[in-house]
């Protein structure tokens, strides 16, 4: 049996925290669901699960194979069976290290298939995984302890990636601005952003300061576009009127669209 070439992801970030508050950032349910998914469940020991959830249908559950307080945490993703018949596992780590006073967390994903037709799901993972190290940051930062309220939109979307991200630059929910520049978006009513990344037919991240430092990602994953808005300080009325308004704009944008 032939051995199946693979691929990683590493990503590391500095954080300005301690090594357990980053702890409890990543292997907690609450601390998942500050700055990853829309929720999740930990039971934190070896052969238990890690489940997230990004919606209806976007959601599961997988084995814990490191837990290692402080230091690592790990779980094992499984990405079906190859040619072969062997089933694909694909490991999320991370690895956390005390540092000036600050803390270093590395992120490795391993175990991706080095296959060319993996080539599109390796390019936003990469993108997805560089946001959420970002938010990590981000939140233990800008708002440690504090939950996190989201509007969101996950729709599917047939159409071309630069026609797909041409409609949502007409209605304001991306720009072309480089990382650090300043722009404008539009979501209830126009608002000053500060872009972290940008990759125009592939995805937008960017601050905005006018909601209390939170953030905005918009995501193109090829069958599906996911807009996500993490606030933190807002009331339950006003995370409802942004919900709304971002309804509405993405059904602008994509709602004329095969499979919109």
């Amino acid at each position: 049996m032939s051995v199946r070439p693979t691929r990683s992801i590493e990503i590391e970030t500095t954080v300005d925290a301690s090594p357990d508050e980053v702890w409890e950032a990543l292997t907690t349910g609450e601390g998942l669901k500050s700055w990853f998914p829309l929720d999740a469940t930990v039971e934190p020991h070896v052969g238990g699960t890690v489940w997230l959830s990004w919606g209806p249908g976007s959601e599961g559950s997988a084995p814990i194979h490191v837990f290692e307080p402080g230091a690592r945490f790990g779980w094992t993703e499984h990405y079906g069976d190859d040619d072969e018949g062997r089933p694909i596992k694909v490991a999320v780590d991370f690895h956390i290290e005390g540092r000036g006073g600050s803390t270093v967390v590395r992120l490795v994903q391993s175990g991706l298939s080095a296959d060319a037709d993996w080539d599109g799901m390796y390019d936003a993972l990469t993108d997805g995984w560089s946001y959420f190290m970002f938010n990590l940051e981000h939140w233990l930062r800008h708002h440690p302890g504090r939950a996190r309220s989201m509007a969101w939109a996950r729709v599917p979307s047939t159409g071309d990636r630069s026609k797909t991200w041409s409609r949502l630059a007409d209605v304001g929910l991306v720009t072309s601005a480089s990382a650090g520049d300043t722009t404008a978006i539009q979501l209830d009513e126009e608002r000053t952003a500060k872009v972290v990344s940008t990759r125009p037919g592939h995805h937008f991240a960017a601050v905005v300061p006018e909601l209390d430092n939170g953030v905005i990602f918009v995501e193109l994953e090829g069958k599906n576009v996911g807009c996500w808005l993490s606030t933190y300080s807002l009331d339950a009325e006003a995370v409802a009127a942004l919900q709304s308004a971002l309804d509405m704009k993405v059904e602008a944008a994509l709602g004329d669209q095969p499979g919109g």
